[in-house]
């Protein structure tokens, strides 16, 4: 999320808070949440259609992934989890073959911005 954001010109402290890493935390644990209720079903082998037939409900992060996906290819950002996800969700790909790629993917910067003393 940040590497995408930061590449458009946000302030990369913004997710170390609760609008990043706190509500990434609550998205994927709380089964109140439909993004978690979408990623439990596709894990347990449905369908991507299956699972929002069964959550009956949006999940944003569907429609999300595949945005994010799109933009960071045309903008040629280094996203391997929204990657994996992309083949897991519209391509098909196996779970275990989208784990394994990124897994295996020759390391590219975990984190790439620093901040600078005056920027605090």
């Amino acid at each position: 999320m940040s590497r995408f954001a930061v590449h458009l010109g946000a302030n990369p402290m913004t997710f170390l808070g609760l609008s990043g890493v706190g509500d990434l935390y609550v998205t994927c644990t709380s089964p109140l949440s439909r993004n978690f209720r979408i990623g439990l079903a596709i894990g347990e082998g449905k369908s991507l259609d299956q699972a929002i037939k069964d959550v009956g409900q949006v999940a944003e992060g569907v429609n999300t992934t595949r945005l994010v996906k799109e933009k960071a290819d045309l903008l040629g950002i280094y996203m391997p989890l929204a990657s994996a996800l992309y083949a897991t969700l519209f391509e098909q790909r196996p779970i275990r073959e989208s784990l394994s790629s990124m897994m295996l993917a020759e390391q590219n910067t975990d984190v790439e911005f620093m901040v600078k003393p005056n920027d605090r």
